[in-house]
């Protein structure tokens, strides 16, 4: 059995209408499932199915078997088994929810715990680190939170230096939510994000950040590329580790993203931490930006420093910040207090007679 047809590219056309990433995510589920039909035989499986002649609940729950016994991650199994549904749905060839709970078993996944990720991991990658462009990333990484493909999407012209902290903007078209957002990022990245730059004069206000190459026009190649750099540098510094029965490692890039909205988060609150991750249920969003930019300056920023002496310096800053703002505090109330007594010493000489005269006044 086979699929043989020629609405799966109307399929996948009309999937990438909503995002082109997943589009590939589906080519790749339906790729599956092509391996999965092939050894059977060269009849095209859709008619038989609709005919009734093949028990879709049965192929379905062969086709969890298969990639089981493929090794496949429990979660991608959930993913490739719905997007087969869904293609399945789009030939109206009608599944019932209950029907396929009960007779479909897919694997449960059980996550495994988190390696948590410390300043001093992020110190000793960097300490083995002679490449200038991971580095940029990896510090922007922790003091943004920004997912790795749209660290690799940021343009020079996103990137606006005339205010500090410095501001980001991730465009709509970049960010995994569809939504655009802004934020910040600390004055340790701010200073490679300068150097990183000014290695290459020649760069356009369009050109990407961290492409090595003129006129490099996909972020995933760039992303890819750090991603093998990342990777080498893990292994040299002994941090290759891998999950118990899988194959991907205990540190990861996203792993900086993480531990971002967990300081962000001890520091402010969750609501403040989705915004600046791009979550789109946060209150923030409505906020000034100005407002926004002084609780990451004044709040998240010296948390989100990893070399000491900028940390102290960042957090001495907003010391002498808070200690100004409580001296105007300080004086505003004594300026209150004087006015007050003023006002009773004034009501303390006022008797009715003098009211009087007053009021005919």
């Amino acid at each position: 059995m086979q699929i043989v047809d020629s609405r799966v590219t109307t399929f996948l056309n009309s999937i990438e209408r909503g995002s082109h990433n997943t589009k590939r995510l589906y080519n790749t589920s339906l790729n599956h499932f092509t391996q999965f039909l092939r050894p059977k035989d060269e009849t095209p499986i859709i008619p038989l199915l609709k005919e009734g002649k093949i028990n879709v609940y049965e192929l379905l729950d062969q086709f969890v078997s298969y990639l089981n016994d493929q090794r496949v991650n429990p979660v991608s199994i959930k993913v490739y088994v719905s997007v087969v549904r869904s293609y399945l749905g789009f030939q109206d060839i009608d599944i019932v929810p209950s029907k396929f709970r009960r007779r479909v078993k897919v694997p449960r996944y059980y996550p495994d715990q988190e390696e948590p990720l410390t300043l001093s991991d992020i110190r000793t990658l960097l300490e083995y680190n002679s490449n200038h462009r991971l580095r940029t990333y990896v510090l922007l990484l922790f003091s943004t939170g920004l997912r790795a493909v749209e660290a690799a999407s940021l343009r020079l012209q996103d990137v606006d230096f005339t205010v500090s902290p410095t501001r980001i903007t991730i465009g709509r078209q970049n960010s995994k939510t569809k939504r655009g957002r802004i934020i910040y990022c600390s004055d340790e990245a701010t200073t490679h994000l300068h150097k990183l730059i000014q290695m290459h004069p020649y760069k356009k206000p369009t050109d990407f950040v961290f492409a090595m190459k003129p006129h490099t026009k996909s972020p995933m190649s760039i992303y890819r590329t750090i991603l093998e750099e990342f990777q080498r540098l893990q292994h040299i510094t002994e941090k290759d580790a891998r999950k118990e029965n899988s194959k991907r490692r205990k540190i990861t890039l996203h792993s900086f993203r993480r531990t971002c909205f967990s300081i962000i988060n001890e520091q402010t609150n969750s609501e403040f931490a989705h915004y600046i991750l791009g979550h789109s249920n946060s209150p923030y969003w409505t906020h000034k930006e100005t407002e926004r930019r002084n609780i990451y300056h004044t709040k998240c920023m010296p948390f989100l420093t990893i070399y000491q002496e900028t940390r102290d310096n960042t957090i001495e800053n907003a010391l002498r910040e808070k200690d100004i703002t409580i001296k105007l505090l300080t004086n505003r109330i004594a300026d209150i207090e004087l006015h007050q007594k003023t006002q009773s010493e004034i009501l303390k000489h006022l008797t009715p007679e003098l009211l009087e005269r007053i009021k005919k006044s």
